[in-house]
């Protein structure tokens, strides 16, 4: 039958020695060769990945740009297009600060990292060659001078207006919203013609992505301690410079021991069973330096300033050490574990309440049902982790252990029941009084009846 093949892949009116080849093959051929040019073939490489689309969808404003859009994933979307103007006209402001540098040394660097960069995104557009290109170059040169016209306090109708500074901070810190480190310093060294050291980029990039010190520690490092491991991209570098490196906790013996518990108690159901709430005075550790004393039922917990404009840092920088994988170690994500304890601990407005009450909460949203849903619990939607591993894995396993001793509650009911205020204190001290005074006198009675006395 014509077109009928044999089992080794020939048609009958083939040549002998020749194959055809099946369409279906060409085609994955095509798409294995685009991508290995692309480098859409090294996996590994991938340092700007998109955060899973069920996680976004909670809350897209946590992890979208609102103002300016870096990199390949947000290019484009209309409420965005506002700023391609302002990129061209920072691009054109950039020139004239580097005359004489040509712009051929800029298109030059761009050319010279445009493979490399693009294997670092997950989803890269393969076809849009030199759009890519001309993103890369905008982009990042939008970024150098925005930070060289903040640096140097140039007026700037973008930089001036009272929103931008604070849009842009955040933009410019999200996961999904980035270009990879070294096309910023491969044109920061064309803006200087390669005779100003990379030093002075990430001193001057930290000097102004420094946190507002609510939770992070707001001084930036000096230039000598920045950090010189490989820089992903800008949130990689403010997560390497202001998020403290806690101890990893202790290792676990190596007799057999039930692995820690996922979840802890709330506050609420913590204080029914005796546990106080004590804040925590500052220490180099920083929102980390939460601990729990098993003999006095004392947990110590850093204060928490909650308000909107920090939450959306926070989630980017859980996403970002997630994205990082099991590289990390137990000590090398400690936010995602942070997050995840905070979120067991607070889940409701009364655990809120009584956080403030302890001096440990600063709640400056609208209510604090408001911060326990839209803040706590948004803290923690985003973190998973091994639970048998991680920052308070032991910390986990005390306070679970103190809850579900039936004598911490006994006792923590009775001095809530009585010893609450003085009155009730003095009731229970007349009782007792009572109580001892009933007893001599039933003794004395006895007493007589057993020794009667002689006539």
């Amino acid at each position: 039958m014509a077109g009928e093949t044999t089992s080794s892949g020939a048609t009958p009116d083939a040549p002998p020695g020749t194959t055809e080849e099946d369409p279906l093959e060409l085609a994955v051929e095509r798409r294995l060769t685009s991508d290995g040019r692309h480098g859409g073939g090294k996996g590994a490489s991938f340092t700007i990945l998109r955060v899973p689309a069920c996680v976004r969808e909670v809350n897209r404003t946590l992890y979208e740009p609102r103002l300016v859009s870096v990199g390949p994933y947000y290019r484009g979307r209309a409420e965005l297009r506002a700023m391609e103007r302002h990129k061209w006209r920072y691009l054109r402001h950039l020139l004239q600060r580097a005359a004489p540098v040509p712009l051929r040394a800029f298109v030059r660097a761009v050319r010279d990292v445009e493979s490399r960069a693009r294997a670092c995104y997950s989803e890269a557009d393969a076809d849009a060659e030199d759009g890519f290109a001309e993103m890369l170059l905008l982009d990042g040169c939008f970024v150098l001078e925005f930070f060289f016209k903040w640096h140097r306090r140039e007026p700037d109708a973008l930089c001036d207006a009272g929103w931008a500074l604070v849009l842009l901070h955040s933009d410019l810190l999200l996961v999904e919203n980035q270009v990879p480190f070294f096309v910023l310093e491969a044109l920061f060294d064309a803006f200087f013609r390669g005779g100003v050291p990379r030093n002075d980029l990430l001193a001057l990039l930290l000097l102004h992505l420094k946190p507002n010190g609510a939770l992070l520690p707001h001084q930036p490092p000096s230039p000598c301690k920045a950090p010189t491991c490989p820089i992903d991209h800008l949130l990689h570098l403010f997560h390497e410079a202001f998020v403290p490196r806690p101890q990893a906790p202790p290792a676990a013996s190596s007799q057999a021991s039930p692995p820690p518990p996922r979840v802890i108690p709330c506050v609420s159901a913590l204080r029914e069973a005796g546990v106080r709430f004590v804040r925590k005075p500052p220490s180099p550790r920083g929102m980390f330096d939460i601990t729990f004393d098993g003999d006095k039922g004392v947990m110590e917990v850093p204060p928490v300033a909650i308000d909107q404009a920090s939450l959306p840092l926070l989630v980017n920088l859980v996403a970002f050490e997630q994205s990082r994988g099991p590289r990390t170690g137990s000590s090398g994500a400690p936010l995602t574990s942070y997050a995840a304890l905070m979120a067991s601990l607070v889940r409701t407005g009364k655990d809120v309440e009584e956080l403030q009450r302890r001096g440990i909460v600063d709640n400056m949203l609208s209510s604090d049902d408001d911060a326990a849903a839209n803040f706590f619990q948004s803290l923690g939607a985003c973190s998973t982790m091994n639970y048998d591993d991680h920052l308070f894995a032991p910390l986990f396993a005390d306070v679970k252990r103190y809850h579900d001793m039936s004598w911490h509650r006994h006792r923590a009911r009775f001095m809530r029941d009585y010893c609450s205020n003085p009155w009730s204190v003095i009731a229970v001290v007349l009782a007792v009084l009572a109580f001892f005074f009933s007893l001599f006198n039933q003794s004395v009675a006895v007493y007589n009846l057993a020794h009667p006395q002689p006539q």
